[in-house]
């Protein structure tokens, strides 16, 4: 075998190694479960149910997600693995900056967060040995979403926040607080497809 096909060779297993572990993840990790109530413009309207979130707030998502992944790891209470679930969801949060004319908003910490499976409630939910790491219950709600594509790579998930609030602005919605973005895959691993949304609660 010479030198061009064992590179071909490796590449197409390299391939098939990526998508085989693609699909993996996409069956061995558990969607947060939603009704759909409305399609159209570009956006899907979605009825979310009650569900316990395990969140914290750091300086890079990349951190963010460490947190996370060591919580559901077994750093909690009761030492336990938590199934990984899917989306992630992520937002920036703005902070007051003082300035000589006053005080500006500026982009901050990121907030991440992942939604343990529908099995937990908060009585069972494992409490995290990391303080920084919070369980929070976020109570059925309304959300708009809409797809990020995936190129052009740059400012793609600003435009989609951009549109998607535009689209809610022309429907009878009120946009309730900033949009946040949805990563999937295995969230806690990081994505490798790239599929990801723009959401919004609304009301």
């Amino acid at each position: 075998m010479n030198r061009a096909t064992t590179f071909v060779t490796g590449i197409l297993s390299g391939l098939a190694a990526v998508a085989g572990w693609r699909y993996y993840r996409a069956r061995a990790t558990e969607p947060v479960d939603y009704e759909i109530q409305q399609i159209g413009d570009g956006i899907e309207i979605r009825q979310y149910p009650t569900v316990v979130v395990a969140e914290t707030i750091a300086a890079s998502e990349a951190a963010a997600r460490r947190r996370l992944r060591h919580y559901v790891a077994g750093a909690n209470r009761a030492e336990s693995t938590i199934p990984a679930t899917t989306p992630l969801r992520t937002q920036s949060e703005a902070v007051e900056v003082a300035t000589t004319t006053g005080s500006d908003a500026s982009a901050g910490p990121v907030r991440v967060g992942t939604y343990l499976p529908p099995s937990y409630s908060p009585q069972t939910a494992p409490e995290p040995t990391d303080r920084s790491v919070l369980l929070t219950v976020e109570t059925p709600r309304t959300i708009a979403v809409r797809s990020v594509p995936i190129y052009p790579p740059s400012d793609r998930v600003d435009r989609a926040k951009t549109q998607l609030l535009a689209a809610v602005e022309d429907t009878e919605l009120i946009a309730v607080g900033s949009p946040f973005v949805f990563n999937y895959d295995n969230s806690l691993l990081g994505s490798l497809t790239g599929r990801a949304e723009v959401g919004v609660e609304v009301a």
